[in-house]
This record gives structure tokens, sequence and C-alpha cells, in this order.
């Protein structure tokens, strides 16, 4: 008779759950999914039963930070669920559509909703799995003065699309926004804030000022604010850009020998390495604006563990001044009842009080707390699982990469950690079911050494000690997995199995294998293979959206004529808004002026252009950078489209004729669609930032057949 099994919540966590379940050990456990809407998807889903208020939301057009190869289970490949190229970060709603569609090939794992009505119903199960998700609920710090400002407090959380309007479009919109709380959820709310106020003023007819800042970001320890593109380097020595989690968590990067799996406080030697990686990431320009730290002493956050975020617009926004950062931490907030204005107070590193004043919004980047997602437990249960209520970083203790505890070996946890990554969930999931199946009597579910190392992160030092996640070593984490389970790796190429990164789809569980999980698994691998060929249509994605991203700013211009008869200067501006059509990803308006003799800008006729970038458009092989000339209305239907930049090569930036390290070259070309004249571009590299830029008409033919060369121009920081 097989088991009944009671799995609470329809995410990602609970759906490969039960999938497994039913496919790997097929006969063994009857599974029930409840779940508290009438749709899969959980925080993907962006439908909403009735009368239930779900306190954590995503945004629907916001993009995964880690690409589609990460953001997937090892049986379902996002080319079945998205045939027509399927974008390398998807939205929301696409994340919603593969987890419907993973639900339906789970088949006897849909939903069963207990919240619907009022009935109270009981049924027993023989084992239970948490999977409710550790962001159950929004945290809101109780900061002195909260409760008596008078203006919109909103979690990150809930800063959607659609509130950006109710946001900034009141009759204070002129206050200043400040957001408070670092990581990924505060550089996104920073840069969703910037980006609107930036769009709100182009749409005005107006250029961005950012010398009265409004958008300030108060952050409490250091972190990294990385771009979802990274430079990486083919076997071969040719560089080129991938998606972040594909660099990051390739396997040529872990020592020779076993991969072993790393969990506790983070010693200083560790620390250091990593911040060192990251530096060498993204070069030293990028650092000034991306890596944020004390004022007092920027060396000692080289030491401490460093925390990252993601986020494309994030630096350049600091660089521009859009955004303005403050090390510290809010200690109140003071309301005038007389004036309804207010003003936030934190405290620096130095120890001083600075004031913000004249706030009107305030965004919450703090985070979530997971305890909502165990309340169903009864207290002893509670307190077997070692349970704290004063550390959401590690309310558990648990062992086998958080998965379950030998005293209760009847309740098992899925995806139940601060950054729960899909691969984990579906190795946890696989875990549960090989010790619940008792299939295998040397399968060992307690680790004292992993239960003690959790214990030392609760006492560790939060800025000195603690890594950003209680269980950070992704890779490790999937290795150790697949040990335990008795699983091998595939190879990206015959004969090396260290290569390449490690993602979900290159741990197929061999216990009970189908042809249709080989088939999808085989699929992604594959995908993944051209994905990591540097002329692949994915590495010139990543170097579109690379270099598209890194024009963000003012450039100066000088300008050498065709005839030689002296330079020209100008200054380019690509200023950052909301995209005019659904086919584009992001988009500029480059506003081009001259500089006169006495050194003062002057707006050239026709200075005018739209940069859109089409990364992901259904009917284009590769990423798009194209130039539109406005038409007499400013709407897209009106606009003129005269160049598509190519990019056509990459190589090593060199210096008497020695290559330099972390620096490339990409080059580009185009055709203006009204003259005729072919553009070629160079953009020189550090890292992840352009340090400059040339521009140069090629030579070209007029109507007599006499050849001229045409003018070239040459592009540097304006800051």
């Amino acid at each position: 008779m097989s088991k009944k099994v009671a799995i609470i919540g329809a995410g990602p966590s609970g759906l490969v759950t039960a999938k497994t379940l039913l496919h790997n050990f097929p006969g063994t456990f009857s599974p029930t999914i409840f779940e508290s809407q009438n749709k899969v998807g959980g925080l993907w889903s962006s439908h909403h039963a009735p009368r239930v208020q779900r306190p954590v939301t995503l945004d629907p057009r916001m993009r995964t930070n880690l690409s589609r190869f990460t953001v997937a289970f090892s049986d379902l490949a996002w080319e079945s669920v998205i045939p027509d190229d399927p974008p390398i970060f998807p939205q929301t709603t696409q994340v919603g559509e593969y987890l419907a569609c993973y639900a339906e090939h789970a088949e006897e794992s849909q939903p069963e909703s207990g919240l619907l009505d009022d009935a109270v119903l009981s049924e027993d199960f023989d084992l239970i799995v948490i999977a409710s998700g550790f962001f159950a609920q929004q945290y809101i710090p109780n900061i002195p003065g909260v409760e008596q400002f008078q203006h919109q407090i909103i979690h990150s959380s809930s800063l959607h699309a659609e509130r950006k309007q109710l946001l900034l479009n009141k009759k204070d919109a002129n206050g200043q926004v400040v957001v408070i709380g670092g990581s990924m959820s505060g550089v996104e709310a920073a840069s969703a804030v910037a980006l609107h106020q930036s769009s709100s003023a182009l749409s005005s007819n107006q250029i961005p000022d950012t010398r009265e800042i409004k958008v300030h970001h108060i952050h409490s320890r250091p972190f990294w604010s990385l771009p979802t593109y990274l430079p990486h380097e083919s076997p071969d020595g040719t560089p080129f850009f991938l998606p972040l989690d594909l660099a990051m968590y390739d396997l040529g990067r872990r020592p020779p020998g076993p991969i072993q799996y790393t969990l506790g406080p983070v010693p200083e030697e560790r620390a250091v390495k990593a911040n060192s990686y990251f530096h060498s990431l993204l070069g030293n320009d990028y650092e000034k604006y991306a890596h944020m730290h004390s004022p007092l002493d920027p060396e000692q956050s080289r030491t401490q563990p460093p925390w990252v975020a993601i986020g494309n617009d994030y630096a350049e926004s600091v660089r521009s001044g859009a955004i303005q950062t403050s090390m510290g931490r809010v200690s109140s907030i003071k309301s005038d009842p007389t004036t309804k204005k207010a003003s936030v107070q934190y405290e620096g590193p130095d120890g001083i009080t600075n004031t913000i004043e004249n706030v009107t919004t305030i965004i919450m980047a703090t985070g979530f707390t997971p305890y909502k997602s165990l309340s169903l437990l009864p207290d002893e249960v509670l307190t077997a699982l070692e349970y704290s209520k004063t550390d959401p970083f590690t309310p558990l203790i648990l062992d086998k990469g958080g998965t379950v505890r030998s005293e209760i070996s009847d309740v098992g946890f899925v995806g139940f950690y601060r950054g729960p990554y899909w691969g984990v969930m579906e190795m946890q999931a696989r875990y549960l079911g090989k010790i619940w199946s008792g299939k295998d009597s040397h399968t060992i579910c307690e680790t004292d050494e992993q239960k003690q190392s959790l214990r030392s992160l609760r006492s560790a030092h939060p800025d000195l000690d603690r890594g950003q996640f209680p269980m950070p070593d992704y890779v490790g984490l999937m290795e150790s997995f697949a040990k335990d389970l008795e699983m091998t790796r595939s190879e990206l190429q015959a004969g090396d199995s260290r290569s390449g990164p490690a993602v979900p789809a290159r741990y197929l569980y061999g216990g009970i294998p189908t042809s249709f999980a080989e088939s999808e698994a085989k699929r992604t691998v594959g995908a993944l293979r051209d994905a990591l060929i540097p002329n692949h249509e994915v590495a010139q994605k990543a170097a579109a959206s690379a270099v598209f991203r890194a024009l963000h700013g003012t450039w100066k211009f000088s300008k050498q004529t065709a005839d030689a008869q002296g330079e020209t200067y100008g200054t380019l501006a690509f200023y950052p808004r909301y995209p005019t059509s659904p086919a584009y990803d992001r988009e500029y308006v480059c506003v081009e002026t001259d500089v006169d003799s006495g050194g003062r800008e002057q707006p050239m006729q026709d200075n005018t252009r739209f940069m859109r970038l089409g990364e992901n458009r259904f009917d284009l092989a590769t990423a798009r950078i194209e130039i539109w000339s406005p038409g007499l209305a400013d709407t897209l239907s009106a606009d003129h489209l005269t160049q598509v930049w190519e990019l056509t090569s990459f190589c090593r930036e060199e210096k008497n004729r020695e290559t330099l390290p972390g620096e490339t070259v990409i080059f580009a070309k185009s055709v203006d669609s009204v003259s005729g004249v072919e553009y070629l571009y160079t953009f020189h590299f550090e890292g992840v930032s352009i340090l400059s830029w040339e521009c140069a008409e090629d030579s070209f033919e007029d109507q007599l057949g006499v050849k001229s060369k045409g003018s070239s121009y040459t592009y540097v920081r304006d800051r």
C-alpha cells in the first residue's frame, strides 16, 4: 500500500516533490498538494484565488535573476514550454507557464485547495512535506516613528509595475524616496524608482536632473551589485559574455579533487578570495559604483563575507547620481503633523546621525520572515527541530541540506531555506523519496557536522562571519546530494566531466528513468553546450545586453572630420526609460550636444535618438541594438529605424602586442538606412564597464565614384 504524503504548497518546491515521488518512486507514494490559491506556481503565479490575501507577490513582468538553465528542473526543458526561442531570463508569467506545464506532467499531483470555503476537513497522512516557502511573510521593522509617518510605506515585494504610477505621481511626488535595506530587493527597488523617475521626466520632454537626489538607498552592510551578464573565457582563451549563473557556477572554478560542500561561518581567507573574484569580474571602474562599502574603511569590506545583489541599472544609476547610497542603520522617522513633512534619520559607520528631509515615500527592502510556513507544526515538533523565532536566517536546524531531521523522520522540507535554487529543491525531493521509500537501508539522514555548522551560524557575527545565505554553496550542495543519491553528472564534452556549470539537467535521477525525462534533459544540455560557444546566439545576446547596459550615462566625444580640418567636441547622453513597445526589453533616449569654443553645451539639430534592445524578441535569432529617429510624434509607430548594430567579433585588449587581463574589445557594425553609410564601432571593456568607444564612418563612394573617408568619433566617460 502506498504511503500518503501531504505536501503543503504548490509552488516550485511542492510541484517538484509531488512529481518526484510519483515518477521516480512509482507505486510507493500517494501525494496530495494543499495550496491556498486555485492555481499552481506559488509566488510565480500572477493569478490569485478569491478571498485569499497573498502577502508576498511578484511583478508579472519581472525577469529571473538567474538564467533559464538554472531556473528549471532536470526533466522539463524550457524549449518544451516556449518553443520559439525561449528567453534567457524568463519573466514571472513565463515561469508560471513553466510550472503549470510541469504540473500537467505530474498528472495526479494537481493541487487540492481547502481554503476556497469555510469548511474544515480532516484527513490522516503518513508523511508531510513543508514546501510552502521560506519567504512567507513580509518583514516591516518596528522603526521608532514609523506608525506616525503620514505618507506611504511599501514593502519592496509589492513594488509592482502597475503600482509605480501610484508611487510617484501624487501631489507629494516632489518629495524624497528612501529605500531601506540592501541586498537583492534593495537594489531592485532603488533601480525601479530611478527608472520610473527618469522615464517620467522624459515623457514630459524634460532631461532627468540628478542634482536634487530623490532616491536614497540606505544599506547596513557592504554588498556587490552584479549585472546579469558577466565576462567569461572559452577553453581556447576567447573572451565572451555569459549569464552570470553559467559563469559563477562553473565546475572548473573548483579546486582539483572531490567537490566538498562548505557550510558554516565564513573564514576570512575565503571571504577575501570571494571578494577578489568579484573584483576580477567587474573591473576597477565598475567597482567604484557597484561595490557598496563603508567610507571609513573601504578595505575592511574585502575581509567580510560578500553579499551580492543583481541589477543591470543600479551601478550606472549610482554613477549618474540618480541613486544616492548611504551605509548605515535607520534609527527613527520623524513627522511634523502640521506641515506633514517627514524625515528619516540613520546612523552611519562613524556613529554620526544623518537626516534625509522631505521624505514622502519609504520602501522597505527588509526581507521576509519564514515563520508563517511553520505555524502548522505543533510545538513539540518545532522544539525537536531547534526552532528559533528570533533568527529568521536559520529558523530550524535540519540535516542533509535542509531536508529532514532523523528524530522526526516523517516530516520533510523542500525549498525551505533562504536563497532556494530549483536544482536543490529537486535534489531535496529525491532525497526524501529515497529515505522514505525504505529501499536503501544505507541511506543516512543524520549528519552531526552539518547540524553543528548551522548552530555555529546562529552565534556567528552577522557582518564579519555570516554569509548572505545559510546554505550558500550551490555547486557543493548539488554535488553533495548527487553523491548521496549515487547520481552521475552528465558531461558537456566527451571525456571532460569537470567543466561547465552545474545546472539541474546535468543531474538526471537514475532511479526509474523515463524516455521523456531523458529527452528533456538532453534537450537542455544541448542548449547549454551551444550557450557556451563564444559566437552562439546566447553569447551574442549576452554581449549586446552588456554593451547596451554599459552605455547608460553621459559620454564626452571628440569628432575628427573626414577632411582632417580639426576636431569638434560634445556630449552624448543615454537616459533610460520604460520600453515604448513590449517587443523591447530596454530603451534609452539619446541626446547629443555640441560644445562651443566657450565650453557651453548647445543642443544639436535633430539631436535626439532612441536606442532599443530587443534581447528576447521571438522573431529574431539574435539580440538587436536598434537606433531610431523620432517621427512627428514620440510614439514607436511614428519613429524610423535608422540603424541596427550587429556585433561582429570579440578579442582581448592589447597594448604593445600584449593582452591585458580582464579587458575585452567588442566590435560592431551598422548601416544607416537613410544615407547608406556603414558605421564601425569598437567598445573597450574593462570587466563589465565600457571605458571608451569609437564610431567610424567607413569609406564610401559618392555619385561620381570618388571614395571618401568618413568622420570618426571617440567617446569617454563624462564622470
